[in-house]
């Protein structure tokens, strides 16, 4: 991105920033709408005599968890086109509105601890807005959008809803009252959200054979799984 931003290609600039956020939201997506989904199970084998507020903190932060991760790489490219100082203005901006969101919601009875993740999930979301628009005027171009993130939300999507419905069969069948049943059953479905992803991945070439290229083995990767 510098180097095409340094000799005047803002389209081969955008066209990187575009390939880093995809790649970006294919390695997020799923692990936020993963968390989101496996919240109960995860949290009740991790801490198996946690509160009851466990889950539903862990599955705002599991969403949350994305736009963390879209600001990180947005504020990669905006320091890549020289606009560092920008990163830090929505640095800041983030900040005070998570004090402020935390500060109003946390006091509030009925939302309670609840608004802690809420604050982050607010103050990111933000932050991810401000960079993006940060990035449009730097380059002069906008992303599109649909080819950024069409393909990892189709296949999270799919992902997650494979993970609920073999939790839930394995749930039936195996029962979740101990210990070593309810990790048998969010192994299953780990397993099945792992093999979905993949295929999703590859059937909608969310992550091609020349993204592999840029990863250490990974055209020996593209070839096992027949990337194209």
């Amino acid at each position: 991105i510098s180097g095409a931003y340094a000799r005047g290609h803002r389209g081969e600039a955008m066209k990187t920033a575009e390939d880093s956020l995809r790649i970006s939201a294919a390695i997020a997506l799923p692990m936020g709408v993963g968390l989101a989904v496996m919240s109960r199970p995860i949290m009740n084998l991790l801490y198996p005599n946690s509160n009851a507020a466990g889950p539903g903190l862990l599955s705002i932060m599991g969403i949350a968890s994305f736009f963390v991760c879209l600001v990180l790489m947005e504020n990669a490219v905006l320091q890549a086109s020289g606009k560092e100082k920008l990163t830090m203005i929505t640095l800041i901006s983030g900040g005070v509105i998570k004090i402020v969101v935390n500060w109003f919601l946390v006091a509030q009875r009925g939302i309670n601890i609840y608004g802690a993740p809420i604050g982050t999930l607010v103050s990111y979301f933000i932050m991810a807005a401000m960079d993006f628009v940060f990035m449009c005027v730097t380059l002069k171009e906008t992303p599109r959008m649909l080819r950024v993130f069409a393909g990892p939300v189709g296949a999270s999507l799919l992902m997650g809803a494979s993970a609920w419905a073999v939790y839930g069969l394995a749930g039936r069948c195996l029962g979740t009252g101990s210990y070593f049943a309810m990790a048998a059953c969010a192994g299953l479905a780990i397993l099945a959200a792992v093999i979905v992803y993949v295929v999703s991945v590859i059937a909608m070439r969310v992550i091609t054979k020349e993204d592999m290229s840029l990863i250490p083995g990974g055209e020996k990767v593209a070839k096992i799984l027949h990337m194209r």
